[in-house]
């Protein structure tokens, strides 16, 4: 496996660079032109950049609550105020 897109450990690394990496990960795997050894390497990878992406949306969603002042699937909205803007 060659690890010249890979950053080094404890670089924090971006929701688009951690689903990029996914990408290339996903379609060397389905390409078939890798050995086991190598295939679960990629594997194992695959699921590091998933937890990334996780975190990193779970971040945002956390976020944009805080900003909304909304939890959960419901908008913060008075009860005749239709646009919140």
């Amino acid at each position: 496996m060659s690890g010249d897109d890979t950053p080094a450990p404890g670089t924090p690394v971006s929701f688009e660079e951690a689903l990029g990496r996914l990408d290339r990960i996903v379609a060397r795997l389905e390409g078939g032109e890798v050995g086991l050894e190598e295939a679960l390497q990629l594997f194992e990878e695959g699921q590091r950049q998933v937890a990334v992406c996780r975190e990193r949306l779970t971040a945002a969603k956390e976020r944009i609550e805080e900003l909304t002042g909304t939890s959960g699937d419901r908008p913060n909205q008075d009860a005749g105020d239709e646009n919140p803007f």
